[in-house]
């Protein structure tokens, strides 16, 4: 070992038994406290915000106080993560109308309608009482009907005012396809004009975002025109078209797809072509991916695996553990999710397979930790005690565990609760504080010693990232039953 490597462990272990003595002086409440100040004071890196998510993914009512006085911060950040904290808390009710109004200027307010129906807390009736205000943007307001659109909700042309005759062609694309579910092709033939002039990478990629958005929010009636005026396309407009076709139009989806397998057999557009052929569904037959078969690399082992999924064979396990491990996210993701379809044996097999493979792998990369973590929670809940001893082996790879108990971290489950209670005590520090964080966010009550360590983590003695830790703070002042003495120092300063 290098002198300065040694130099380099010792100051470390000095700062964190400086740090652990520290801990063990300051109140555990006061600490638990100071950590989550850090998460309702603005910095201009935006390092809050990722605090404050962590928060929000507790669900917990009784930070509805906190959020309340983001509300009233000078920074727009600030103020935004308090409205979609208490939109989260809302459940069906959603957002706040008069808050999101009150949130800032109009692009501010932009900005917190794009994220609130990234959220999925925008409901018809708060909607709509946006869609009354008179100074909203264009953009703003085809957004907000296309989502009225996509929850089924009743809606009027009239509630696009004049945003078919917008000047940035997204708003007006967006605002005609609308106006196709009412019947009115006028402003589609229209919004050829405004397509004719632009460059061609300019309109295929104008096209493509009009196809997602088909797509998304359920406008069926666009996709015929879309599929004409992508027709003789090379580009990824085609491709975004054929999806939306295979979403709401499923045989001319399919027949465009398969046509376009026939025709264009280079690597690139195979992959693609089958990664669509994945996302159609029971849409696409065993045959269809039979068209994939003599292609070379990732688009071959999607040809196999579809065909077996779709045929019942009995490769399908092996099928789809290649398709996991052929490197490509959307596919192994797709695998996964098929892999729950099958009976509990060959899901288990499957499943285990995808945690196994990093110990193959010589430098796995997040790509391969995020698969395992997938497969992991489907585990915890269906298998707890396999799982658990690739947690608690000697030896190994550390990549194994550590997915393991990112996912049990992550889920917030009784299922989740129960497994870290198998596995703790078993583990390095950073996985016995990840358990103990999994354990208290379900647990009705922690014994002294348990909410002791977990005040310690909060405080930043766990070795955990500083999202996990703000969740510890938190969850020892609930536990410790003092979140109403610190809520009021949980305030913008």
């Amino acid at each position: 070992m290098s002198l300065a490597r040694l130099c380099c462990i010792v100051a470390l272990t000095v700062a964190a038994l400086s740090a652990s003595a520290r801990a063990q002086r300051v109140d555990p409440a006061d600490a638990a406290t100071l950590a989550l100040r850090n998460a309702v004071t603005f910095n201009p890196n935006g390092t809050q915000h990722a605090r404050l998510v962590a928060l929000r993914a507790l669900k917990d009512p009784a930070m509805q106080p906190m959020f309340e006085a983001l509300l009233k911060a000078d920074e727009a950040p600030l103020r935004l993560d308090g409205l979609f904290g208490l939109a989260e808390l809302a459940g069906e009710r959603g957002v706040d109308p008069d808050a999101l109004r009150a949130i800032g200027d109009a692009a501010v307010r932009t900005i917190a309608i794009t994220e609130c129906l990234g959220l999925g807390v925008l409901k018809p009736e708060g909607i709509r009482s946006i869609l009354a205000w008179d100074d909203l943007p264009a953009y703003d307001r085809v957004l907000l009907v296309a989502e009225l659109n996509r929850q089924h909700a009743p809606w009027e042309v009239a509630l696009l005012g004049d945003a078919t005759t917008s000047s940035t062609a997204e708003v007006a694309g967006l605002a005609a396809m609308l106006a196709l579910e009412r019947g009115d092709d006028a402003p589609w033939q229209a919004l050829g004009a405004k397509l004719a002039p632009l460059d061609p990478a300019d309109r295929s990629d104008l096209l493509r975002r009009l196809c997602d958005a088909s797509r998304h929010y359920e406008l069926v009636k666009a996709i015929a025109p879309l599929m004409e005026a992508t027709k003789d396309s090379p580009g990824a407009d085609r491709l975004a078209a054929i999806a939306a076709a295979l979403a709401w139009d499923k045989a001319r989806g399919r027949d465009a797809l398969l046509a376009l397998v026939q025709s264009d057999r280079r690597p690139p557009n195979l992959t693609q072509c089958g990664l669509l052929m994945l996302a159609g569904g029971d849409t696409l037959k065993a045959e269809d991916f039979a068209l994939l078969q003599g292609a070379n690399g990732i688009a071959q082992t999607i040809g196999a695996a579809g065909a077996a999924v779709r045929s019942g064979s009995a490769d399908v396990a092996p099928a789809l553990t290649r398709l996991i491990a052929a490197g490509n996210r959307p596919a192994a993701e797709w695998a996964l999710r098929e892999a729950a379809r099958l009976p509990a044996d060959t899901r288990r097999e499957i499943l285990l397979r995808t945690i196994d493979r990093l110990e193959s792998i010589e430098q796995p990369v997040m790509q391969d930790q995020l698969l395992a973590a997938l497969a992991a929670r489907e585990l915890i809940a269906t298998d707890a005690a396999e799982l658990a001893k690739r947690v608690t082996r000697q030896g190994g790879r550390p990549e194994i565990p550590e997915a393991i108990v990112t996912a049990m971290c992550d889920m917030g489950t009784p299922e989740a609760t129960t497994f870290a209670r198998m596995v703790r005590g078993r583990m390095a520090q950073r996985g016995e504080s990840m358990a103990l964080v999994s354990i208290a966010k379900t647990a009705d009550s922690l014994t002294p010693a348990e909410q002791l360590e977990l005040a310690r983590i909060g405080g930043g003695g766990g070795r955990v990232e500083e999202p996990i830790q703000m969740q510890a703070a938190w969850l020892y002042l609930r536990h410790a039953k003092k979140i109403s003495k610190a809520l009021p120092q949980l305030t913008p300063r």
